[in-house]
């Protein structure tokens, strides 16, 4: 679900983001939410992300897979905060990149949905490998970041996307063609969120008779009989990444 509170989205690209993110929960149980608010008066957003996403529970206390990419168009911040589950993927450089790398110069040129839209592409993109891969991915990141405090300042976002086409272009072409190769490509995906002010009172009319977070039954409203799953208990503990445009 996406709610974009500081409406930076058009129409079209918040349906198509709400209904993908609706998808990719029925498949895979993990709950990816794009909040957009007007601001935070000057707060540090990390504290106001890890807040909002233990508030709602988001990703389930079963598993806490959650993941929310927040954005405050007037302080010109964001942060992707990661639940504890799915730390092993976007525990914080990788969270860097997407933002850095993805989001932050779509933003700087004034394209919003396609910086959300690519964003949680490349999420998505980066959940769908297998552990090992993106241990791998991450390791190079980190290559990337070490090597360019080393040599002050040598462009890492350059550095890193050549460490990608090493580990997942070429080197399977060494082995013989035998590992699965991975796009590069980013896209999108949507939700249905709510305001930090006027969470507890919606919350209440949302969540089912006996649980602190998101019932399972209705979700986050609207669309029809599909419910939004992965709410109620999910932590995130302060997991992710934050950034500026």
């Amino acid at each position: 679900p996406v709610y974009d509170g500081a409406d930076i989205l058009s129409p079209e690209t918040e349906a198509a983001l709400d209904q993908r993110l609706r998808a990719y929960n029925q498949e895979t149980g993990r709950a990816i939410i794009v909040a957009t608010v007007p601001g935070i008066d000057g707060a540090p957003i990390e504290p106001y992300a890890t807040g909002l996403f233990s508030e709602w529970g988001i990703g389930g206390a079963a598993r806490d897979q959650g993941l929310l990419l927040l954005i405050a168009r007037d302080d010109r911040r964001l942060r992707i905060e990661v639940g504890y589950g799915l730390h092993p993927y976007f525990g914080g450089i990788m969270s860097g990149r997407v933002i850095n790398d993805v989001i932050t110069p779509r933003f700087k040129a004034g394209d919003f949905d396609g910086g959300v839209t690519a964003g949680i592409d490349a999420i998505i993109e980066h959940l769908a490998r297998s552990p090992a891969d993106a241990a791998a991915v991450a390791e190079a990141a980190e290559a990337a970041a070490a090597q360019e405090s080393a040599e002050g300042g040598f462009p890492i976002g350059a550095l890193f996307w050549v460490a990608i086409l090493f580990f997942f272009f070429i080197l399977p072409m060494i082995r013989g063609g035998k590992r699965r190769r991975y796009r590069s490509g980013v896209g999108g995906v949507v939700g249905d969120i709510i305001l930090w002010e006027a969470g507890k009172a919606i919350i209440g009319s949302m969540s089912d008779g006996d649980s602190g977070g998101w019932g399972g039954g209705g979700g986050f409203g609207g669309g029809g009989g599909g419910g939004f799953g992965g709410f109620g208990g999910g932590m995130s503990g302060g997991g992710g990444a934050s950034g500026g445009w």
